[in-house]
């Protein structure tokens, strides 16, 4: 063999190994509640759920190389750094594959640290964490208030001209690079609109394809961070008046960018020709599992492309004077243009806060039938017909309004009686920290009707209040199925002198999110 082939071999064979596919791990982390005196976030931990499933389908993250944890201890966040370390370290010592550890975490956040509930995470541990690792690239995003106290001030940056590495080759740079949704002493924002923090949102829809800026079907770390920093910018601006600024520290050395999303690995794509309206806005809805929001803006030169899982999903197209909506469905390996989506007008969503505050209101209304146990003997289990909705308050609490009708029978001294009622209650419920629960009190009035033997007696009043246990479970798209369970006390006049009687109604039906 000549030496040139020889030589040939040889650059091929160091190619091979500097490209060598790097083994990606991940602990993604999402916590709603924070410190006393912090309102309970609403979407950290879904944002936390959804990203990690992009990390899976998109960015060459094996399932088991990704942990997911929701609202965690400080003992047990530390466990999970242990153990991912060590799984890691023995990944090294096995293979001459390179590593990468990439952190991500959503929730609330001071000047000092990111907040387990009562407990507190430092930046500095956080920093200190990432420096002790044995893996060659280390990544963390951090999206909470004031997470930009974590990039020192010297590092820190907001310009996204300013992220700039050297891509004159394919190589992987080693090192560290921390990413940060907010600047130092700047607020973080959720939106109900898009089910999600804006910071979290934009980037996971930059690495689903639309920060695909050079058309490579690859989103390099340098794609992904500026498409994330012009949207959260402009999208915070537009919807709250001051703008959210990301921020970034970096200390990367070698040659090439990081690759963080792979689109040829996309169950489908949807599609969006070039448009000429630069106001208008594509929302795609997935109907199933976490309700994931995708947005985008369109493009007036290239035709962008979002990678989906195959599915249900609903598109909506809005711009300043309309909005339109639509339903359709992927297929695995199907590639699909939007335009051929058949959309309907419709009224627009809302939009809400991340942290203290909302920008706005989500309404859902609910038809549901429940029974009643009797406030008199004789009488069976008393069905009851209700009809309300549900009104969000902040980002912690909900405004449930029922009207309610009840017909209750049954036999005194051989004589058939009726009680039918109509009226109705108010109820002020607290998002607990399991998904979908919600408790608090109810205070509530009725007309009642009584009859004995076909004869009415007249219409009296009764009051009720209760302690009130609800679950809403996702049924996808825009409905869920609501249950309840209230503990009540009901006051009331009977032979003439006012009386408490204890009651218990369990109640089930479905809600529709407007």
């Amino acid at each position: 063999m000549s030496r040139l082939a020889w030589l040939v071999m040889l650059l091929f064979a160091a190619s091979a190994q500097a490209q060598l596919p790097e083994r990606r791990f991940a602990l993604v982390v999402g916590g709603n509640v924070g410190a006393a005196g912090h309102a309970r976030l609403r979407f950290a931990e879904a944002d936390a759920s959804r990203f990690a499933d992009t990390l899976k389908e998109l960015g060459g993250f094996q399932d088991e190389d990704v942990r997911v944890l929701h609202q965690p201890t400080r003992a047990r966040l530390l466990m999970e750094v242990r153990a991912l370390e060590q799984r890691i370290t023995e990944a090294a010592r096995r293979s001459s594959r390179r590593n990468l550890l990439l952190l991500y975490w959503s929730g609330h956040a001071t000047e000092k640290g990111l907040e387990l509930g009562s407990e507190t995470f430092t930046f500095a541990e956080l920093k200190k964490l990432l420096g002790a690792s044995r893996a060659n690239v280390r990544l963390a995003f951090v999206d909470a208030c004031k997470s930009g106290g974590l990039v020192s001030p010297k590092g820190a940056k907001a310009v996204p001209g300013g992220f700039a590495l050297d891509v004159t080759s394919d190589e992987s740079p080693d090192g560290t690079a921390i990413l940060a949704s907010s600047g130092p002493g700047e607020n973080a924002l959720e939106s109900a609109e898009l089910r999600g923090s804006f910071f979290t949102h934009h980037l996971t829809a930059g690495l689903r394809g639309a920060a695909d800026a050079d058309a490579d079907s690859r989103i390099t770390l340098q794609e992904a961070y500026r498409y994330a920093y012009a949207k959260t910018v402009s999208h915070t601006a537009e919807v709250s008046g001051v703008a959210q600024r990301p921020t970034y520290a970096l200390d990367l050395k070698g040659k090439g960018d990081i690759v963080l999303a792979e689109l040829r690995h996309a169950d489908a794509r949807l599609v969006f020709a070039p448009g000429t309206q630069p106001d208008r806005r594509w929302l795609v809805v997935r109907d199933a599992g976490l309700g994931e929001v995708l947005e985008l803006r369109e493009d007036p030169v290239k035709p962008q492309r979002l990678a989906l899982r195959a599915g249900s999903y609903r598109l909506i197209r809005t711009t300043a004077d309309d909005v339109w909506t639509g339903a359709f469905s992927l297929t695995r390996g199907e590639e699909r243009t939007a335009t051929t989506v058949t959309l309907t007008p419709r009224p627009f969503a809302e939009r809400g806060t991340k942290g203290d505050a909302a920008l706005g209101r989500e309404l859902e209304l609910f038809a549901s039938v429940g029974l009643n146990t009797p406030l008199l003997r004789g009488m069976g289990l008393t069905p009851a017909l209700l009809l309300g909705g549900d009104v969000t308050m902040g980002t912690s609490q909900t405004l449930r309004i029922r009207a309610r009708y009840q017909d209750g029978r049954g036999q005194d001294a051989g004589l058939p009686y009726a009680l039918r009622s109509m009226g109705g209650d108010v109820a002020w419920l607290w998002r607990l920290p399991v998904r979908g629960l919600e408790a608090g009190g109810r205070l509530g009035a009725d007309a009642v009707r009584q009859s004995v033997a076909s004869t009415s007696d007249g219409t009296a009043f009764r009051g009720r209040a209760g302690a009130v246990l609800s679950h809403s479970l996702s049924l996808g798209g825009r409905f869920s199925w609501v249950s309840e369970a209230e503990a009540q006390l009901a006051s009331f006049r009977l032979n003439g002198r006012g009386v408490l009687r204890p009651a218990f109604e369990a109640v089930t039906g479905l809600g529709f999110r407007l």
